[in-house]
């Protein structure tokens, strides 16, 4: 599970740096932290977890997508600045 999370975290952030608008980065998001994203359904496969470790998963999953969407922020702030700053300039 463990080795699970590190993939779609990686995965997710080498996405975001990649992403060059904000329709691509809004598509990131959407695959992953969607209804039907990766790292929803690993939430869903947490009824497979032994009861004495979900917390410690729980708290994984948490911290992936509290990065995730920490990363996305980030990007969409400098997407969003850099939109405005050719619009000034034109």
């Amino acid at each position: 599970m463990k080795a699970k999370l590190e993939e779609i975290k990686q995965k997710a952030l080498t996405s975001i740096a990649s992403s060059d608008s904000l329709d691509k980065l809004n598509d990131v998001r959407v695959n992953i932290l969607g209804k039907k994203g990766e790292l929803t359904a690993v939430l869903k496969s947490m009824k497979d977890v032994a009861p004495e470790d979900r917390p410690k998963v729980g708290q994984m999953v948490n911290d992936v997508r509290v990065e995730i969407e920490t990363a996305l922020e980030d990007a969409k702030k400098k997407l969003e600045q850099a939109a405005l700053e050719a619009r000034l300039a034109a």
